[in-house]
């Protein structure tokens, strides 16, 4: 955990909520939301030296889509259309930050509120989601137009939208229309038929409500037609009901194009800071400069944390940042500035005392402005090098404990669980001859065993081959000359035997958390590859430590 500072900026001229934020020409802009008595205001404003200057716009957008589009300027569209977050609009107006301007130009095909959009190409953009009303996905022509494209399999609000590299659209998300949780498996897609995804039959995409621009979670690299995204999700694996939603643990879901998967961190994203359990409540805001992901979550006490994920390393460090109670400081509206810091901007009064329900006073929104210093010299700096440092050293203990609990010790076991896949066989540890398998295969065992690459859920052969500068066919060979196994059973005898230790150490870690951190990309995955190894399934094998 690392403290950061909060400083106070200067006051919106209006107080507001559910407004859409957004930087553009280095000017921090925001646009509609409802103020005081819960009524839509037709307004926005933009930062500039050290002031917020008012502008107004063609229409109220309440829980409006906002889109800062490839040609600089900004598209808005739909919001409520009464006070109390009542209704639906079609209007839509674009917004030009070099003049300060709003134009009306066109409306929706469909009337909605809490709406997504995200841009394709060439100026066209996607748009789907709605509240309390039916939904479908239509396309804007980048002119002037919005058609219908298709229905949805199921409504939602706020959706998650992911564009693929062959320029699809996928639409995800675990909000219905009412604001219902939805736990469905099923990504709509733009173009092709619906995509069924394992994973989020547990793992479901954390609901914001509230407007939000869909390309903050995305990490990937355009120009090389790497379309990746980073999204928060919760293990909803104990039903909808028997826990309240924001007690959920939350992960990273690392999405490429259609494959989903879970992203490895050092440990489980901290459910509780200094005053119990932490709302995290943000889509995940990539600083990509930095290579990290931020979730923001409060607490009830109001202080305000960053949980920081940083995504191009395996496995992933994740530090929490926190600030002191900041009563006056709203949520959810949250910003990365060009700079790399956080900007709260407005937003609603928190309040959840302990046990208690959730109290959103959405009738008196605030106009504070606060922004949190992500790299302090001699804060977060600092502090990330150490931590770090700290990890670096519990990774050799581990490895330490792994060659005692595993080899020195093996025989002493040997009559409790059943006989492993064995990633060293004793000849590569006995005096012979050596021989280019043998020295392939212990420059192998060093990757496994010291770099830990196993506990990345995505890593292939290719992988091991790109490292080692070889090719497939001596890896495959080392490997299964070495331990009699295959690629997939070597990395899981290594992966099994974490969860194993990991068990041993954490006697009240849950299932959950040992498959993620193990290497494992799935559930199901994690099981089989168990009982394989070990001829049990990990309770029961727990069950027998």
């Amino acid at each position: 955990m690392v403290k950061i500072e909060a400083e106070r900026l200067a006051d919106l001229n209006i107080p507001r909520s559910a407004h859409s934020t957004f930087c553009v020409n280095g000017e921090v802009t925001v646009v509609g939301g409802h103020t005081t008595n819960f009524v839509p205001t037709a307004t926005a404003e933009y930062y500039r030296d050290g002031q917020w200057h008012l502008m107004e716009t063609a229409f109220p957008h309440d829980n409006g889509i906002c889109v800062v589009l490839s040609s600089g300027k900004v598209l808005l569209g739909g919001g409520s259309e009464k006070p109390l977050g009542i209704g639906q609009t079609f209007p839509v107006e674009e917004y030009d930050p070099t003049t300060h301007t709003f134009r009306a130009f066109s409306c929706f095909d469909t009337k909605r509120a809490l709406a997504s959009a995200l841009e394709i190409d060439s100026g066209r953009v996607v748009v789907a989601g709605n509240w309390y009303a039916g939904d479908s996905i239509e396309v804007f022509d980048g002119d002037r137009y919005f058609h219908f494209a298709k229905e949805v399999t199921v409504g939602r609000a706020s959706p998650y939208m992911l564009r693929t590299s062959s320029g699809d659209v996928l639409i995800l998300g675990n909000g219905g229309t009412h604001g219902e949780p939805l736990m469905s498996d099923v990504a709509d897609r733009l173009k092709g038929n619906p995509l069924h995804v394992p994973l989020l039959r547990r793992w479901q995409p954390l609901f914001y409500e509230a407007p939000f621009c869909n390309n903050t979670g995305f990490i990937g690299n355009e120009a090389t037609g790497d379309y990746a995204w980073l999204l928060p999700v919760q293990d909803w694996s104990e039903g909808d009901s028997t826990k309240n939603e924001i007690d959920r643990q939350l992960a990273f879901m690392l999405v490429r194009d259609t494959t989903f998967t879970l992203l490895p961190t050092v440990c489980p994203v901290p459910k509780e800071g200094l005053g119990g359990v932490i709302n995290y409540y943000s889509p995940v805001i990539a600083d990509r400069s930095a290579h990290r992901g931020y979730v923001h979550g409060i607490d009830k006490d109001n202080r305000h944390y960053i949980v920081s994920v940083e995504y191009d390393k395996r496995l992933a460090p994740v530090t929490l940042y926190y600030t002191d109670p900041l009563p006056e400081a709203g949520w959810p509206q949250i910003l990365l500035t060009d700079e790399g810091n956080l900007l709260i901007t407005g937003g609603i009064n928190y309040n959840r005392p302990v046990g208690g329900t959730l109290d959103n006073d959405n009738y008196s929104p605030l106009a504070t402005v606060f922004l949190l210093h992500l790299a302090q010299p001699g804060t977060a700096s600092s502090s990330s090098s150490s931590w770090l440092w700290l990890v670096l050293l519990a990774l050799l203990l581990v490895a330490v404990f792994f060659y005692f609990a595993f080899f020195v010790r093996r025989d002493n076991v040997a009559a409790t669980v059943s006989p492993p896949l064995t990633p060293v066989p004793p000849q590569l540890r006995t005096p012979a001859p050596p021989t280019d398998s043998d020295d392939l295969m212990q420059r192998i065992l060093a990757l496994m065993e010291q770099d830990h690459i196993y506990l990345d859920s995505e890593l292939k052969l290719n992988d091991l081959v790109v490292r080692l500068g070889t090719n497939r066919n001596a890896v495959s060979a080392a490997i299964n000359l070495g331990t009699g196994c295959s690629f997939s059973q070597f990395v899981s005898g290594y992966r099994v035997r974490h969860a194993q230790d990991l068990m041993l150490r954490q006697p009240d870690i849950k299932m959950a958390e040992v498959w993620m951190v193990s290497g494992f990309s799935t559930e199901s995955s994690f099981f089989r590859a168990f009982k394989t190894v070990t001829g049990i399934t990990p309770n029961e094998w727990k069950s027998q430590q």
